[in-house]
């Protein structure tokens, strides 16, 4: 899977990873350094091995699910 990282302000790519948590660490890391408006203009689309898109969520929600997921990576180990 691929985990691709858009910025919809200006349709460019801002990052690719192989894992969601990579991906999530990363939104993560600019809303500590920038505010919690960075995500603002993201979008997080997971793409299968097919290429074809499996989950896409952006902006506030995607804030949200990268607090909850690394959190519950954090309790779970």
């Amino acid at each position: 899977m691929v985990y691709a990282l858009w910025d919809t302000r200006t349709t460019n790519l801002v990052a690719a990873y192989d894992t969601e948590k990579e991906a999530l660490e990363l939104v993560l890391h600019g809303i500590e350094r920038n505010g919690p408006r960075d995500t603002d203009t993201l979008v997080l689309e997971v793409e299968d091995e097919d290429g074809e898109l499996v989950f896409t969520v952006q902006g506030q929600a995607l804030a949200e699910l990268a607090r909850k997921r690394l959190r519950e990576t954090r309790i779970a180990g």
